[in-house]
């Protein structure tokens, strides 16, 4: 096997890595939004699992092509490729640089998601340290009337 088909095929195992991490994310994306603590864990290890897989294969590559080409980018190699590889080489690394923006994507969301969980949870023991702590209303005459947001029920804009 030449090191050129080697590098094809670790690039190609790369790629490979990196969908299944996209996915593995959109999973945890999906959880998310159902808020199934069971479901947010599984898939947090599931992600974890995938981008330590994914970390070794672009290590594993990255180490053949520094050692094969020096400081040349991953577009300069596959340029340089025998007119055989170079297709599928340069077709591979357009669907890591695409792979790679889409995880992007999915992992801004899913800190989005994350940071929305948590404000929400803030807000909402905000609420009911103030529903607990704070005078239940003004005297009338009939008895005492609470204070429209001293309400222990919690809408969605808490």
């Amino acid at each position: 096997m030449s090191q050129w088909q080697r590098f094809a095929e670790m690039l190609a195992e790369e790629s490979r890595e990196l969908g299944e991490l996209g996915s593995a994310a959109l999973a945890l994306t999906d959880a998310l939004v159902v808020n199934d603590a069971e479901a947010i864990e599984a898939a947090e290890r599931r992600v974890e699992s995938r981008r330590l897989l994914h970390g070794t294969a672009f290590a594993q590559r990255i180490a053949l092509q520094h050692k094969g080409f020096g400081t040349l980018t991953l577009p300069q190699v596959c340029a340089y490729a025998p007119p055989t590889l170079r297709r599928q080489l340069f077709a591979i690394a357009h669907a890591i640089s695409v792979g790679t923006i889409a995880l992007k994507m999915t992992v801004s969301n899913n800190k989005s998601l994350i940071a929305a969980g948590m404000e929400r949870l803030a807000r909402t023991v905000a609420v009911l340290q103030r529903a607990g702590t704070e005078q239940t209303g003004t005297y009338r005459r009939r008895g005492v009337v609470p204070p429209p947001d001293g309400s222990v029920i919690v809408s969605r804009r808490a």
